[in-house]
């Protein structure tokens, strides 16, 4: 398992736990919860945040904020169609 501001762009996780209880309180109202995957577009070390999608939604994380958020890595992936 692994902080959120540990993944590198392109790499997709199940959110695990949530250690910021103000942060998953505004989490919980844009609908994002334990369980949800979370693919990372963007996380640069010059910059202050991470870009990820979850939910289909896109959403700018301070690392701060995202280094609070404990995630375990998808490491393969099944497609029944």
């Amino acid at each position: 398992m692994k902080p959120l501001t540990h993944l590198r762009p392109g790499q997709r996780a199940f959110i695990v736990d949530m250690k910021n209880s103000l942060f998953c309180e505004k989490l919980f109202e844009l609908g994002v919860f334990p369980g949800d995957l979370v693919e990372i577009k963007e996380n640069t070390g010059s910059n202050n945040s991470i870009v990820v999608k979850i939910n289909n939604h896109t959403f700018n994380i301070f690392k701060s904020a995202a280094e609070t958020i404990i995630t375990n890595v998808v490491s393969f992936e099944v497609c029944l169609n």
